[in-house]
Formats: C-alpha cells, structure tokens, sequence
C-alpha cells in the first residue's frame, strides 16, 4: 500500500498537501531529497547545514534544529527532538545566556553535527543530542535519549539510550541488507 492509499488526503490532492506542508516546516540551511515528508507543526531548519535523504518522513510535532545528515529511508516519529546540545554559549562572562552567542553566529562545531544513516527509524518522543551518529539500520526506542554513537543496526532504548539488541541475526544478513537497500535506491532514483 502507497502512501496516498493510506492517507485520508484525497490523492488528487496529495502533491499539493506535501509542498506546502514543506514550505510551512522546512526552513534555512536544508537540502531534502526526493519523496520527503513531514508531519503536523514538525520544524525542520538547521544553523549551517542539514541535508535529507530520499523517502524520508519526520513526524508531527518533531523538531529538527542541526547540522548534519539523515540519510535515505529514515522514520522520524511524532513528537522527536533532534537538537544541538550547545547552541549558545553558557561561558561568556557577563553576558545573560540569552544574549549569549548562538550557535549560528559561530563558526560550526563536532558536537553541532547529528549523522543519522541510511533505514533508521526514531522512535515517538525520542531525543537525540548534537554530537552524535546513529548507524545505518539502527532503531531508536520511544522517549530515548540519545547522547552518543548508535552502532549500525543496533535497537537502543532508555536514558541515556543503551544498545538493547541488534537488527538481523549475523554480519551477513546486515551487509546483505546493506547491499540491497543500495539496489533500491538506484532503482527508485535514476531520472
């Protein structure tokens, strides 16, 4: 089943509905790629650069404000916070921190970066810190809190988010996998 089979938008509709849903949630430094969409009252922005990948959906109400990357067929669920863990300086003596200088009037830093690979799916509620990598085929728990690097292909939960599990049974099916959603994309993006 397609996305406009399931949706309750009309399918003569549907093109128009997602621009402008785009246009509402997505603004200032961000690339996204084809077959992008985005949820209800998300914001999608980024202080230097974020570039988004092909058949990539962010929830409603999910807030994306940092550098970095999501790569292709990535799940971001409702309610998700993917932000930067030092978007203002707190080090400035004499300054009040909201005057303080934000993250975007500086030069980019590591831990401004978030890189989330290639079929991740982020679970409701979940947050995830500046700083980070989250691996390609790894699954992030509801209401996780992610605060360092996710392996490929692993199942993380709690706070902060902990390796619970892994995607697949060997390094075989992962790298097999891995292949396959390389195929895809070739299939799905050539014009």
């Amino acid at each position: 089943m397609d996305n406009e089979t399931r949706s309750m938008i009309p399918s003569w509709m549907y093109g128009a509905i997602r621009s402008l849903m785009r246009r509402i949630s997505v603004h200032g430094n961000v690339v996204v790629g084809k077959n992008f969409r985005v949820g209800r009252g998300a914001i999608v922005g980024a202080p230097h650069e974020l570039r988004i990948g092909n058949d990539v959906a962010i929830g409603p109400r999910s807030v994306v404000q940092v550098n970095g990357s999501i790569g292709d067929y990535v799940l971001i669920g409702m309610h998700v916070q993917i932000i930067g863990r030092e978007d203002h300086e707190i080090s400035e003596i004499g300054i009040p921190m909201t005057f303080a200088t934000w993250v975007g009037n500086r030069r980019a830093r590591p831990r401004d970066v978030v890189d989330i690979g290639r079929d991740v799916w982020i679970g409701a509620s979940s947050i995830i810190l500046g700083g980070v990598s989250i691996g390609e085929g790894s699954v992030i728990g509801a209401g996780a809190v992610v605060t360092r690097d996710v392996p490929s292909y692993s199942i993380v939960v709690g706070n902060p988010a902990r390796v619970v599990g892994r995607r697949f049974k060997d390094e075989k099916e992962r790298s097999s996998h891995g292949q396959l959603l390389t195929e895809l994309s070739g299939q799905r993006h050539t014009d």
